[in-house]
Parts: C-alpha cells; sequence; structure tokens
C-alpha cells in the first residue's frame, strides 16, 4: 500500500474511533447529576458545605451522613444513609432530578455501589442487605419538616431476578440491574422503602447495633437507546445553583420563600433569611433561643461514651465563623443522650465540652481566655441518642 494511502487509513481509523466514543458517550450517558457526589453544595442559611450539589436531604431541618468517616468507592464523599433505626419509625433519604426525565416503556441500566460499617473505622467486607436500599421514580421532590418514612406502593428494588453484584474488594460492592419503567418520572428518591417496620427488621436480623446504615455512591440511571435530551444541561445548572435548603420555619409561621421544587426557583436560590441568631445545623431545638448577635454551631457529635470528637476536621467547616473579628466570648456546652447514670453522665458532657473548647484553641489559634467550657449533662433535646451526645458552641460578637 502507497504511503499516502496508509496516512489516510490511519487517520480514518482514529477518526472513527473518535466518533464511536462519542457517540457512546451521548448514548450512555447518565441521568442523576453529581452522581458521585464529589461536587459540595454551599447551604446560604449556614455558610458551610453541607449537602451534596444538585442533591437534597428529605428533612428541610437537617443534613446528616454526608461528612463520611469511611472511604469512598471512588473520590473522598458518599452517602451514608441510616436504612433502619431501632430508636426510630424513621428512616433517612435523598433525592435530586434527573437530568432527562423517564420514559415509560424504555430500557434502563440502573447501578450503584454500596458497603456498610463494619466497626467505627473500617468497612464490612460483606454486601449489606439489598432489602436495605432502593430507587423511587416519582414526579415531585418530598420535603418533611422532620425524619420521615416513604413506603409507596411500587419503587425500584434490587432485589429478585435480574440484579447482579460485583464484589469491588474495598469493602464495597456494585449492584446492577435493567430497569423498564410503566410511568414517567422526573425525580429520584434514594432510601429505605421496605413495607416491614424498622422494628420488626431489627428483631428478625437480631442486629446488636441501633442502626443499620447502608453507604451509597456512584449512581448511574443510563438509557439502553435513547441519546441525551437536550435540557440536561440547564436542568443540572439550575439543580447547582440552588443554595436555600433548609427552613426553621414552624407550622404557622409565614413561608420564608424556599421552594419545594429545584424548577421553582427559575435557576436563582433564595437569598438568606434575615434574622439573629444565625443558627447552625439545627435539627429543631427545644431549649431557650440564645441571645442576639450570637452564632450556635450544633452537629458536633461523639460516639457512645466517648468525649474525643467523632472528626476533627469538622470544625474545619466553621473556621469563618470561629475567626470572625470582634468576637467576645466563646461559649462551648457539652452533652449526653440519658443513658446511665445522670452523675457521670455530667461528668462525660464537661469532658466533651473541654475537648472542643482546647481543640479551637488549638485549631484557630483563639485565647483560651476567650472560651468557657461547661458540661450540662443529659439532653433529650432530640429524638435519638447520636443527636444528644453532642457540643454546642455559642459565639457572641461585640
Amino acid at each position: 500500500m502507497c504511503p499516502i494511502c496508509k496516512s489516510y487509513c490511519r487517520h480514518a481509523a482514529l477518526l472513527t474511533a473518535l466518533v464511536l466514543n462519542f457517540y457512546q458517550k451521548i448514548q450512555c450517558q447518565n441521568l442523576v447529576p453529581n452522581p458521585s457526589f464529589e461536587d459540595v453544595n454551599i447551604c446560604a442559611e449556614f455558610n458551610q458545605p453541607c449537602s451534596p450539589a444538585a442533591w437534597f436531604f428529605l428533612s428541610r431541618k437537617l443534613t446528616t451522613g454526608y461528612f463520611p468517616r469511611f472511604p469512598s468507592a471512588t473520590g473522598s464523599r458518599h452517602l451514608q444513609i441510616v436504612a433502619v433505626s431501632r430508636e426510630t419509625v424513621n428512616r433517612q433519604y435523598w433525592e435530586t432530578m434527573l437530568l432527562c426525565p423517564l420514559q415509560a416503556g424504555e430500557r434502563y441500566i440502573v447501578s450503584l455501589k454500596i458497603a456498610s460499617p463494619g466497626n467505627k473505622t473500617a468497612l464490612s467486607t460483606s454486601c449489606p442487605n439489598l432489602r436495605d436500599i432502593g430507587l423511587w421514580f416519582t414526579t415531585r421532590f418530598v420535603f418533611v419538616q422532620g425524619d420521615s418514612i416513604l413506603q409507596p406502593r411500587s419503587y425500584f428494588s434490587f432485589t429478585g431476578s435480574g440484579a447482579t453484584t460485583k464484589d469491588l474488594k474495598n469493602g464495597w460492592f456494585e449492584i446492577k440491574k435493567e430497569f423498564t419503567p410503566t410511568t414517567n418520572s422526573t425525580t429520584l428518591i434514594v432510601g429505605n422503602f421496605a413495607r416491614a417496620a424498622n422494628a420488626d427488621i431489627m428483631e428478625q436480623r437480631n442486629s446488636p447495633n441501633p442502626t443499620i446504615d447502608v453507604l451509597v455512591d456512584d449512581i448511574s440511571v443510563v438509557p439502553v437507546n435513547k441519546t441525551t435530551c437536550p435540557n440536561h444541561q440547564k436542568i443540572k445548572d439550575s439543580l447547582y445553583s440552588i443554595t436555600r435548603r433548609h427552613s426553621d420555619r414552624q407550622p404557622g409561621d409565614p413561608d420564608p420563600g424556599f421552594s419545594d421544587t429545584p424548577q421553582d426557583s427559575g435557576g436563582k436560590s433564595s437569598p438568606p433569611p434575615t434574622q439573629n441568631p444565625v443558627i447552625i445545623d439545627t435539627p429543631g431545638l427545644s431549649h431557650r433561643t440564645p441571645a442576639p448577635d450570637t452564632l450556635v454551631i450544633h452537629n458536633i457529635q461523639f460516639d457512645f461514651d466517648k468525649y474525643l470528637m467523632q472528626n476533627p476536621d469538622t470544625l474545619q467547616r466553621y473556621r469563618r465563623l470561629l475567626t470572625m473579628p470582634g468576637i467576645k466570648k466563646i461559649q462551648v456546652v457539652g452533652f449526653t443522650d440519658d443513658t446511665g447514670p445522670a452523675a457521670y453522665n455530667l461528668d462525660l458532657s464537661q469532658k466533651r465540652a473541654h475537648e472542643i473548647a482546647r481543640l479551637l484553641s488549638e485549631k484557630f489559634k483563639i485565647p483560651p481566655a476567650l472560651i468557657a467550657a461547661e458540661g450540662r449533662g443529659i439532653s433529650r433535646d432530640f429524638p435519638t441518642k447520636d443527636l444528644n451526645r453532642r457540643v454546642e458552641i455559642y459565639i457572641f460578637h461585640e
């Protein structure tokens, strides 16, 4: 073959490969935005990373499960969902809008990676029970003031025939299954939708732990035959632009303007409310309201019967708040759950407060004289014991 012909053939083969690769990418686009949860949203109310971009926690009050203590399947972030709890009838859910609507009668390949904690620091080597995780494809977002339980008549489950499970050898498992929806859908909700009650599940499993957690990463919903829809980038940009995510509104209060659906926002985020105090990470307080010009940081939590912080790096999220000029005083208040004697818990709450005070002084170069630490013993402010095992930081300004 002549040199010119050889060169032409090589370029033609390369061009063909590029075209096929591009075509495959279009044909196989994942309809889930931010599927590996690496992009972090900044909440307008909290001025802190609080959730994955494009994703929303079902509860308006509190976001949990997005500050991982375990290695992710890919990247450094994933969701940790309470699928079953011994202490409450409720469960945790996350939701997002699909980049393209799901079409009834079309075929899709659905996959995700899951894991479960083996202990406080390592993942289990066994695959989580597939009954504990499912996907609900629906037509609207669902928001509630507190935790809830969702048990729709039908949802996508990885149990039964057709599902494949692959051990990724790092504590994570990839599960995959083909799916043909019977209705059109725009919204994806992730969690445990099983009809059985939490108490019954815990009794059947004979689980020694207070909760059954499922870690979720790399969610994928890929159409088998269809190409991308024209508005997928617009939908993604609209989802990423929403920073107004939480509401401290009580029943009967005026609506602060938070929209239940991203499409109502017109691609714009609502401005944060003007109010004092600013309350950070608040699941719904029942104790006294702080004085004006006070910032309150919650959700600094501890393992059972421990006073060392679960993840000290969490404090870095509050660096801007803790280093603002004009701080007059910082008060650190420790609490415990209601397990055990009151005297023991009072001492434990004091240890928690003093440990956080030490970390604040060490990490942010705050003079110890500005920090006061105290323990208040047992707390029953929140519905679960893990939320009551906490420290609150009150930042008083001039």
